[in-house]
């Protein structure tokens, strides 16, 4: 079962889903409009069981959370705004139908057609057209989502949006937006500020990962550089693709960098390989692969987050001198006596790629 599951995340590694799909479905016209976003209507709707609710203090959640980070807000449809956010807060959820488009399904905080409340729906319109950005907030302890409807009933009729408002101070929506709307700008003046907190920062830099911007380039060699959510970044940076080659070549090959930050970069070196096919990355791959199968000894020979992070990158390469490698390493590694888990990892690792790469071979 253990070979299964990590074949099947080899077979994700190799195929990807494309992180940028869903936003290569706008127009030009939408995405010039989604940068320059700076006025947001935003509309609110409290529903309970015994009918509506006040969503005063969602309102104000949410205005507060946007002006923070530069945004004006207006709640009244007569003025002037770029776009509307609405909310909209059930006790007990509506059945949540599928999709019309988008590849946000598989994302975190979109909407669960199994859950049934309560629950906070969030999408945007742009010039009164749904683009498909949906997100969906859970109370965070779902304890408080199935305390008995009688003891609800006895409690205000907005008391019971009260945990999701609370799931509203803590969720990074706002900053999942500018991601969205294509506003780079904003997130790496957030990402360098000394004042943002490391979650916020953490979060920044994975949006960055499945949205890659080069705008964003200085600003992640720059926290690399100082040490700063070194991993993190690197994740981020090659989402850029081929341009930053030469930068994640030299991280991974220096070796006064740490066997993490190379076990980061060697991993962003496989994820440019799988996506552009690069040779380049291909040859830098494989030359570290060759000389650490012929220097195996024992396990102080073994650099084991990088040279497994290695064999994972190299299990799309359907060449005879690559499935001999992973061949020889699987033999290699079994014959010394090592049972810490970082050899385990690799064993798996190593046992997976061969695998795979074996039956592409018949």
């Amino acid at each position: 079962m253990g070979i299964v599951v990590h074949l099947v995340i080899l077979l994700v590694l190799i195929f990807p889903t494309d992180s940028l799909a869903r936003r290569s479905s706008l127009s030009s016209e939408q995405k010039t409009q989604l940068s320059h976003i700076q006025t947001i209507r935003v509309s609110a709707l409290a529903l309970t069981e015994k009918g509506f609710a006040s969503p005063e203090l969602i309102l104000q959640v949410v205005q507060r959370r946007f002006e923070e980070l530069g945004f004006l807000v207006v709640t009244d449809a007569s003025e002037l705004h770029d776009v509307e956010f609405h909310i909209i807060c059930e006790e007990r959820k509506h059945q949540q139908s599928v999709p019309r488009y988008g590849t946000d399904a598989e994302l975190t905080n979109t909407p669960d057609r199994l859950w049934n409340g309560p629950a906070c729906q969030l999408s945007y319109r742009l010039e009164g057209r749904d683009l498909g950005w949906h997100k969906e907030v859970h109370p965070s302890n779902r304890e408080d989502a199935l305390i008995p409807r009688e003891e609800q009933i006895l409690g205000t009729d907005a008391s019971v949006f009260e945990p999701l408002t609370r799931e509203l101070e803590r969720l990074d929506f706002p900053v999942m937006l500018l991601s969205e709307w294509g506003q780079t700008h904003r997130l790496v003046v957030l990402l360098t500020d000394p004042q943002t907190p490391p979650t916020r920062r953490l979060v920044i830099l994975d949006l960055l990962r499945q949205f890659p911007d080069s705008e964003a380039l200085p600003y992640l060699l720059k926290l690399i550089e100082q040490g700063q959510y070194s991993e993190e970044a690197i994740g981020a940076l090659s989402g850029l693709g081929h341009e930053v080659v030469p930068h994640l070549q030299h991280l991974f090959e220096s070796r006064d960098r740490s066997v993490l930050i190379r076990a980061a970069a060697a991993k962003g070196l496989g994820r440019i390989m799988r996506a552009d096919g690069d040779p380049e990355v291909t040859t830098v791959l494989l030359k570290y692969l060759s000389k650490a199968v012929a220097d195996i000894r024992s396990s102080s020979d073994i650099e084991f987050p990088v040279l497994t992070e290695v064999v994972w990158a190299v299990g799309s390469i359907h060449h005879k001198p690559t499935v001999k490698l992973i061949s020889t390493l699987q033999d290699e590694i079994w014959l010394i006596y090592d049972n810490s888990p970082e050899m385990k990892k690799l064993r798996d690792v190593v046992s997976v790629v061969h695998k795979y790469l074996d039956f592409n071979q018949i």
